[in-house]
């Protein structure tokens, strides 16, 4: 099922929004205006009822107040009624609706809200009425006025109606005008989404602009930049990989191409078939090494590399390394020194791979007669496997682990440029890192992997 748009999703949560406060509006405003009109209603019968009391024991005659008040009563909601020893002296009710017995109020008290009565008539109109007691000529009488809210029931129902109809009208409003104005609103969104369908290989470099932004899409502008750059940063090291790759495949191509057209030239004897087909196999194993290294370093971005961790004495497993490039050191003259100790749970193979490669770069570069020196920092978070010889300091050091990057120094040596990035890639598979460093005519290359113990710390 397909989601719904965005300016739908935003045109029912303002549609809601303003249903909310049309609702909380008009129904403040309504309970206001009902309460001002029940106060008012509340304070004309304290009033009526006060003003009758003292005329009556002034010495007015009951009959004469009706007449007194005939123009300040509504002959549809108003009630008044005096009784004195159970008669009534004056009963204008016009209403229809029969008083309940009421206790009144007695003489000397002063009227107030709290002493009014109110019930529902069987029409379901509100009825409010005071009761007070009283005195006319010296006979205790009981005045009681009332009022049917029927007129303020009708003016409330206009006054809700015509609400009603207006918050209508305002959701209606709203619910056409807010497609139009979201969509103008997110039309910088289309703007992105345009420069980012036309980005390609020769645009990444140029950021998008941010001045036009509104400040809640600033944050997506600069993720799409952070975006482009790093995409500019791939497509350049891609670019690039592929044009050492090209060159480290093209060499070893046209040397087997060129042994075999000379020998092709004209016939050649066993022996000189044989030497071709040795060479033919060497440069041969030598694809095979550096399309193997490229793989691993490709499975090793994608963390595609299953580890098979044990735990071994570094020690043993360094010593086993030394033996191996012994021949080969001792053709300089170059002698090994090593200092380790303790055990390490880690990919074996990998391990000695890593190390390998840097035993093997400290022996090409180390001066005739030089000396190699392995040592291992053994502490509770990694164990750091530092190899040193003897050389200057490497210019670029911030090249030195990049696939193919070979200094100037190492153009004319053997080798493919992949070592150090075997190395780097190795140690991130076990969560640590490589380095280089330079100290007391020193370079120092080491890897540093992380013990399991200390990331389940």
């Amino acid at each position: 099922m397909r989601s719904p748009s965005l300016t739908l999703r935003l045109t029912a949560i303002f549609t809601l929004i303003v249903m909310l406060a049309c609702v909380g509006i008009g129904f403040t405003l309504y309970s206001a205006l009902r309460n001002e009109l029940i106060w008012r209603d509340d304070q004309t019968l304290i009033n009526r009822g006060s003003q009758l009391r003292q005329l009556l024991k002034d010495g007015a005659n009951p009959h004469s107040l009706l007449l007194y008040f005939n123009h300040m009563i509504d002959n549809q909601q108003d009630i008044l009624t005096i009784r004195s020893a159970g008669q009534f002296d004056v009963n204008f009710n016009h209403t229809g609706i029969p008083l309940p017995e009421l206790t009144p109020l007695p003489a000397g008290e002063s009227p107030r809200s709290d002493n009014l009565h109110r019930w529902f008539s069987p029409a379901g109109t509100e009825v409010t009425a005071l009761s007070l007691q009283g005195e006319s000529e010296g006979i205790p009488v009981t005045i009681t006025v009332a009022r049917v809210a029927h007129e303020r029931a009708l003016m409330l129902a206009s006054y809700r109606n015509k609400s009603l109809m207006v918050c209508l009208a305002m959701l209606l409003l709203c619910a056409l005008l807010s497609p139009l104005l979201i969509r103008r609103g997110l039309s910088t969104i289309k703007v992105l989404s345009k420069i980012t369908a036309e980005t390609g290989s020769d645009k990444l470099q140029h950021p998008i602009s941010l001045k036009a932004l509104p400040r809640e899409l600033l944050p997506l502008g600069e993720a799409l930049n952070v975006m482009r750059q790093r995409l500019a940063e791939d497509f350049l090291r891609l670019t690039q990989f592929a044009d050492d790759l090209a060159h480290e495949l093209r060499t070893p191509i046209n040397i087997l191409l060129g042994q075999n057209q000379v020998a092709l030239s004209h016939p050649r004897s066993l022996e000189e078939y044989q030497q071709l087909l040795e060479g033919n196999i060497e440069e041969l194993e030598n694809l095979s090494r550096l399309t193997g290294n490229i793989l691993f370093l490709a499975r090793a971005d994608h963390r595609n590399v299953c580890l098979n961790k044990e735990t071994f004495s570094i020690r043993d497993a360094l010593d086993d390394l030394i033996d191996f490039l012994e021949p080969a050191a001792e053709e300089k003259g170059i002698r090994f020194s090593l200092e380790a100790s303790g055990d390490l749970c880690a990919d074996k193979m990998l391990f000695q791979r890593a190390v390998t490669n840097l035993l093997t770069n400290a022996i090409r570069y180390a001066p005739e007669g030089g000396e190699v020196v392995v040592t291992v920092d053994n502490t509770a978070e990694s164990v750091a496997v530092s190899v040193q010889n003897q050389g200057e300091r490497l210019e670029s050091a911030e090249k030195l682990f990049t696939r193919f990057w070979r200094g100037d120094n190492a153009r004319h040596e053997p080798g493919t440029g992949l070592g150090l990035s075997l190395v780097k890639a190795i140690a991130e598979l076990h969560g640590g890192t490589s380095y280089y460093q330079h100290h007391a005519g020193r370079n120092i290359f080491g890897i540093r992997i992380k013990r399991e113990d200390s990331d389940a710390a």
